[in-house]
């Protein structure tokens, strides 16, 4: 990582409030390289230049610490495709355990590999769609944190994520822009899903005038075994 980098994530890190350890530094520049680099013979992300990648990837995924008590917790990323929040967040947590789930087995293997150059041992992947695994007893309702910054409707993604959340436990999804309308049009969702609106926090990535929601649904109680329904109805038909 050249030394402009390096800087760039020490001072974007600092201002969302996160210091990064000498070593976490290191995961990030090797994690970043071999994006890069895996980038130009597979689709993983339109963004490449190095400040845009740690501030729209690398800060934006891990500004959530500050916000959420996530240490010690049990986490899954749904459609985390190049590894984002979850890859981030698992160098920065490294007390927590992260699974991070995608549909296209291209990008589980490409997070295989950075999870071994990064040493991350605190990760693991796995190759499958949420409507079909929210149905395994493995992994339904057994993670105290479902995170998201996956693009579709709030409706879409609650019946994805919230079979993943133990009672008690939250979803976080990662949302751009003005979430009002989308959070509005979700009540149905959240009464079907058994989850409600916690919190919304609004926050501009550093140096940057992006501005960003974290909005966050508790899990109430244990989901009807209708859900999540299966064959790519929860994006045809939002509940």
């Amino acid at each position: 990582m050249s030394d402009i980098l390096k800087n760039l994530l020490k001072e974007g890190t600092l201002a969302a409030n996160i210091e990064l350890t000498d070593c976490q530094l290191d995961k990030f520049e090797k994690f970043y390289e071999y994006l890069i680099e895996k980038n130009k013979v597979m689709n993983l992300t339109a963004i490449t230049d190095e400040r845009e990648v740690v501030y729209k990837h690398f800060v934006d995924s891990i500004a959530l610490i500050p916000q959420i008590d996530l240490k010690g917790k049990r986490i899954i990323d749904v459609g985390t495709g190049a590894g984002f929040p979850g890859i981030p967040l698992a160098i920065v947590l490294d007390d927590a355990e992260f699974l991070l789930m995608d549909s296209l087995n291209k990008r589980i293997n490409f997070l295989n590999e950075v999870k071994e150059i990064c040493d991350l041992k605190n990760v693991s992947t796995i190759h499958a769609r949420a409507e079909e695994l929210g149905r395994n007893m493995e992994y339904r309702e057994k993670f105290d944190v479902c995170v998201s910054r996956a693009v579709a409707n709030m409706s879409t993604l609650l019946e994805y994520c919230v079979p993943f959340v133990s009672v008690g436990g939250v979803f976080v999804s990662y949302k751009s822009g003005d979430v009002t309308d989308e959070i509005k049009l979700s009540e149905n969702a959240q009464r079907q899903l058994f989850c409600k609106i916690k919190n919304v926090i609004k926050f501009e990535i550093p140096n940057t005038d992006i501005s960003r929601s974290f909005v966050v649904f508790e899990k109430k109680k244990e989901l009807n075994k209708k859900y999540p329904r299966q064959g790519g109805k929860p994006k045809k038909n939002p509940l």
